[in-house]
């Protein structure tokens, strides 16, 4: 899987090949290079990283990519290269996509519920896991169970899209599908909620709008901490939603744009310095 998500680091690739000024040999050259280098520190940096956090950021190879394209992005600069960000944000399909959206996640837990023998046995049981890394939902409790679990995640994320203000689009699909699919590997609507409500805690606070694109996605994608919520109980995870939702507005300048799994890397910095804030605190208790 570690390959499938090292697509994130996709736009360093196409940054050399299309935004250079040099004959067309030398960048196909420069993006031949850079891709396999990429590939090949990827896998021991991401397992070696999974240490750090303690799985407790599902977006692990996203953390890791961020710290790559960091990397690779100070080099770069270094030449005198730069990129730049662009917003393409479209807000004329809600009614389309938001449809769509909510008749094939209805279906997805329709068709898990009869697959389970018209049933929602064991759907609870994944409530009761953690999410930390690494939970296989479809080799703990089943295919037909884990589906009707992803289609749940789907409509929460439709639900929460409809609730801010907010609109249907590529950026936000995604961010919804993304909780789908992590809804066969750490998430279920436990443990991702009290995300949610930390970072409409920070839209109360702070000084952007829940509504905001930016704001959007990191409440989507900020799921990606919901192990704490699961492991330590939803205040933690209010808290880590909370804190994630400033820094996820603040990494990006680090690696430039070259990392598209931002929020992974922002929450792999959160879980590394809250878990071992929230283990004290917890040992401290005890005592």
């Amino acid at each position: 899987y570690i390959a499938l998500f090292g697509t994130s680091m996709a736009p360093t690739i196409t940054e050399f090949m299309f935004q250079i000024h040099q004959p067309i040999g030398i960048r196909i050259g420069l993006s031949i290079i850079i891709g396999l280098s990429i590939g090949l520190i990827l896998v021991p940096l991401s397992v070696y990283l999974l240490k750090v956090h303690q799985g407790f950021n599902l977006y692990n190879v996203g953390f890791t990519a961020g710290l790559i394209g960091t990397l690779f992005f100070s080099i770069f600069k270094s030449y005198g290269f730069t990129t730049e960000s662009k917003m393409i944000w479209s807000t004329d399909n809600d009614v389309v996509l938001g449809g769509f959206l909510s008749i094939l996640f209805i279906m997805m837990i329709v068709t898990g519920f009869y697959l389970n023998g018209r049933s929602i046995k064991n759907l609870k049981n994944i409530f009761t896991y953690s999410g930390r890394l690494v939970s296989d939902f479809v080799l703990l409790e089943g295919f037909e169970v884990t589906l009707m679990n992803m289609g749940i995640n789907g409509l929460i994320g439709v639900i929460y899209i409809v609730l801010v203000g907010g609109v249907f689009n590529g950026p936000t699909i995604g961010g919804i599908l993304t909780m789908v699919g992590f809804g066969a590997f750490g998430k279920h609507a436990k443990n991702m909620i009290p995300i949610f409500l930390g970072v409409y805690l920070g839209s109360i606070t702070k000084i952007w709008n829940i509504d905001d694109p930016s704001i959007l996605l990191a409440a989507l994608f900020s799921t990606s901490l919901a192990p704490i919520a699961g492991e330590y109980g939803w205040p933690y995870g209010v808290l880590a939603g909370f804190i994630n939702s400033s820094v996820v507005l603040n990494v990006g300048v680090l690696h430039g744009g070259l990392n598209l799994y931002n929020t992974g890397f922002s929450a792999g910095l959160v879980a590394t310095v809250l878990i071992p804030i929230i283990e004290a605190f917890r040992r401290g208790e005890k005592t």
